[in-house]
């Protein structure tokens, strides 16, 4: 029994770094601007299967990278079009969005488990838990967000987010 568990260590600590990025984006949502925004918990599946979609396909790895961005970033948008130009609540054009991006999600694995695209997946996903250098890169990734958000903030235009979300 702690033998499982010590085993399993390494995959819960990459997905832990993984999702406390996510966590970072509602942080400044909701603390930082005082805006409840739930967009980030769909974004961030509809980005990887975005990328996963894109990279087995045998696109660039930046290319897909960039797509992926792209797709969140346009999730955030809708939510923004939704809250401003509908004058639906912020909380729930979040929650809209992010129920929306499931159907999208499929739409984007054309109705099949990444298992399907590519069988490859789910022992590449093992593999990457268990890969020391992958968990070390993700605290690198993770410190560095967190690095570049702290200074980021402290800027004039950070201090200027901060202080619209204040008022």
């Amino acid at each position: 029994m702690l033998a499982k568990f010590i085993s399993a260590l390494p995959g819960a600590v990459s997905q832990g770094l993984i999702w406390g990025i996510m966590a970072i984006g509602v942080y400044i949502t909701y603390k930082i601007l005082d805006l409840a925004d739930l967009t980030v918990d769909g974004s961030i599946c509809t980005g990887a299967v975005t990328f996963v979609v894109l990279f087995s396909g045998g696109t660039n790895i930046w290319l897909a990278l960039l797509a992926a961005f792209l797709v969140g970033v346009a999730a955030g948008l809708v939510t923004g079009i939704l809250h401003t130009a509908c004058g639906i609540p912020a909380i729930l054009a979040g929650i809209l969005t992010q129920l929306m991006l499931y159907s999208v999600n499929l739409l984007i694995l054309g109705g099949k488990s990444l298992m399907a695209i590519d069988p490859r997946a789910n022992q590449l996903l093992v593999h990457m838990s268990r890969n020391n250098s992958s968990i070390l890169s993700l605290v690198i990734i993770t410190a560095a967000t967190i690095f570049l958000l702290y200074e980021f903030f402290y800027t004039e235009i950070g201090l200027t987010l901060k202080s619209a979300g204040d008022n």
